[in-house]
């Protein structure tokens, strides 16, 4: 699921990458809401101590890979965490994709101007599409991914990477499941890929995208995930959950108005949504749980690969995994 060698900066008043770093001062900390530190601390703190911010994640259910703020990647194992060396140092990264792991590993990253980082076996391989930035990359497998941000979105589906749209259209984040696409935005917008223009009014088409905004929603969405066309979930600015069951949407009340960075589904009705203030919560139909991650450090990033290993990244190195295993 981006070759300027500067920190990353990004501000909710932006276009795309709009990730907010704990670098940019009292606007990236939410002062109406800090966690509960009365209840127990139900997450693993695996942290590895650098100032750079873990922006993504893969996990393989065994190992952690995380690309960062300036242009590094690193994989925690067995305890350790092991720099590997990307070649553009000081560049920004923010997405990766992922499959399998070992000799079958197969690895993605997107970052600034275009960037992409293919992984060849036990090295990164780096490609300059002269975009602008992306954001974050997503797919079915290596050779059917999507990559989106302020160029629109790309795919590398015919062997290279090439625009499905313009650049008119700006993502925050993406999932692709190789049938079906979901892209989020700025001010409510979004895009669908793999629906059938005839469920729409006068629909905004390019390259297989349908362009609309979800209803009565003006909040900058920040990130989305799926299992299917009838179970997407969509995080926000201010709080903001929102899910489609294929129909309709339907808003999650989490209570609190603190940012929310990003989603992840394992199941049908089950997300799990992490933001601002190290703030985490599972979410099942419409029963929100906050798990107290103990920590008040932006959380950018959850994945996993069940209910029983799920990671969330953030500012300064944090990586924790749920559920506990103390």
């Amino acid at each position: 699921m981006k070759n300027i060698l500067n920190p990353l900066l990004l501000s909710l008043v932006l276009g795309c990458a709009t990730k907010e770093t704990e670098e940019a001062g009292p606007g990236s900390i939410d002062t109406g809401d800090e966690n509960n530190e009365e209840s127990e601390v139900v997450w693993d703190d695996n942290r590895h101590a650098t100032s750079v911010n873990f922006m993504s994640a893969y996990t393989n259910g065994t190992d952690l890979y995380v690309v960062t703020t300036l242009g590094q990647a690193w994989t925690y194992s067995g305890g350790s965490w092991t720099n590997i060396p990307t070649e553009v140092d000081k560049a920004e990264l923010s997405g990766i994709w992922g499959s399998g792991s070992g000799a079958t590993l197969k690895m993605y990253a997107v970052g600034h101007d275009g960037m992409i980082l293919r992984w060849a076996t036990d090295r990164w391989e780096y490609t300059d599409v002269g975009s602008a930035a992306f954001t974050a990359i997503d797919g079915d497998s290596a050779s059917d991914l999507i990559a989106v941000g302020g160029a629109g979105a790309w795919t590398n589906r015919s062997g290279t990477w090439e625009a499905q749209t313009s650049a008119q259209h700006k993502f925050n984040d993406v999932w692709y499941d190789g049938v079906s696409a979901v892209a989020v935005g700025d001010d409510g917008g979004i895009g669908w890929y793999g629906r059938d223009p005839a469920e729409f009014d006068d629909p905004d088409e390019e390259g297989g995208w349908i362009f609309d905004d979800v209803p009565d929603t003006n909040a900058h969405l920040y990130g989305v995930h799926g299992t299917n066309q009838t179970n997407v979930w969509v995080v926000g600015q201010s709080g903001t959950v929102l899910r489609w069951n294929g129909v309709s949407w339907t808003q999650i009340d989490l209570g609190t108005q603190a940012n929310m960075w990003s989603v992840w589904s394992p199941a049908n009705d089950v997300a799990y949504v992490v933001g601002q203030n190290g703030m985490a919560f599972r979410i099942e139909g419409n029963e929100v749980e906050e798990l107290n991650t103990g920590i008040d450090n932006v959380l950018y990033a959850v994945t996993g690969t069940t209910e029983a290993n799920v990671w969330a990244t953030g500012a300064r190195g944090v990586a924790i995994r749920y559920p506990s295993q103390d």
